[in-house]
């Protein structure tokens, strides 16, 4: 039961985000900054963000070579650009606002090992190049002659991306929270938000039950659940993943994309975190469940001693998956319903570089 005084005081915004992650944080980040009177609230069902944003590898990243010519390939030059332009003015965007400090982030290089299968994506390197030349100069560049130095066994040709590097997920997501309320955004967790119309949203509380809040603007935000609220082209993928524990003597240092980014490695200080494999369980991982498998972790330790060879010694000290959001195009949505709503969803894995821009293009279209 709702008392008057929580109706009068707590229960209406100018605008209301649903779901708290880093793009419904990104959106009211940059509302805020654009509007410092408006009264932004941010509902989120669970303590934690439900989907990938603490539960992500914590790249930063803008998309690895045989990713951008299968994107060229897909979408067409133009399309390819721009989703690599949104990612990487985002990531500028979020490191700007929070600071690298904060968000844990190292320049620590980004590779892509190419196999043979790949080939043909290396005699498009320089028109790669050429596309992105004005924000990422030379982006691509050969680095075979590191994989010994790095510890890599496995066939193929190694690629370099410039200005590639890491986050800690948690830290950035703890900070960017941190800067939300600073400027007086409100953010309620335990909020389950269970229909948005374009003046209110139903929100089921355990312990007070059901209730509206009044609102002058909705944004959804909740990425690969979407659908649950509103009708959109958005099909969740998990994305299961390992960390080791310490290994001694560990050589790598950086991100590794693989095979269209389908498998993605890094070191966390001397442990390595490895996951995907995604393609080649795309019907098993089109699901909301957070459960891991032990048929891809299983193709995931197969594939991890393939790179690094059977003598590195490592061990498995945690394992957990994310909920990811896809659709049939890749570039994000970012637009208003037909019934007043906004939503801004499908970071198609890529949240951490994409939510900064995402956030700014929201803010414009309200104000």
């Amino acid at each position: 039961m709702i008392s008057f005084w929580e109706r009068e005081s707590l229960l209406h915004a100018d605008v209301v985000i649903v779901g708290a992650g880093i793009t419904g944080l990104s959106v009211a980040a940059s509302l805020k900054e654009k509007q410092p009177n408006h009264r932004i609230l941010v509902l989120e069902r669970s303590v934690l963000p439900y989907g990938a944003s603490t539960r992500n590898a914590g790249f930063a990243c803008f998309g690895s070579l045989t990713e951008i010519v299968s994107d060229i390939d897909h979408m067409g030059e133009e399309a390819a650009r721009e989703l690599l332009f949104q990612r990487w003015m985002g990531l500028q965007i979020t490191r700007k606002r929070l600071s690298d400090k904060a968000i844990g982030y190292e320049d620590a290089g980004g590779f892509e090992l190419v196999t043979e299968s790949s080939r043909s994506a290396i005699e498009r390197v320089a028109s790669v190049n050429q596309l992105v030349d004005d924000f990422l100069p030379e982006y691509i560049t050969n680095t075979s002659a590191r994989k010994t130095d790095m510890g890599i066994l496995a066939d193929g040709s190694l690629y370099s991306m410039a200005q590639e590097g890491q986050v800690h997920s948690g830290d950035l997501m703890a900070a960017l929270e941190s800067y939300v309320t600073s400027l007086g955004v409100i953010v309620r967790t335990g909020a389950e938000v269970l229909h948005v119309a374009s003046d209110r949203v139903e929100v089921r509380d355990s312990h007070r039950g059901t209730f509206d809040v009044r609102t002058g603007k909705v944004v959804v935000c909740t990425n690969a659940f979407a659908r649950a609220l509103i009708d959109v082209d958005v099909e969740p993928g998990r994305g299961q993943v390992f960390i080791t524990k310490p290994i001694e003597g560990l050589k790598f240092k950086g991100n590794l994309h693989v095979d269209e980014g389908f498998y993605y490695l890094r070191n966390v200080g001397d442990r390595l975190l490895f996951g995907g494999a995604r393609n080649h369980f795309f019907e098993q991982e089109r699901t909301h469940d957070f459960e891991v498998t032990d048929e891809v972790q299983q193709h995931l330790a197969s594939e991890l001693k393939r790179i690094f060879g059977p003598d590195l010694a490592w061990e498995v000290d945690q394992r957990w998956s994310g909920i990811m959001a896809f659709g049939k195009e890749k570039l994000p949505i970012v637009q208003h319903t037909d019934d007043g709503l906004l939503v801004a969803l499908k970071m198609s894995g890529m949240g951490i570089a994409l939510a900064g821009f995402i956030g700014e293009e929201v803010a414009d279209m309200i104000n």
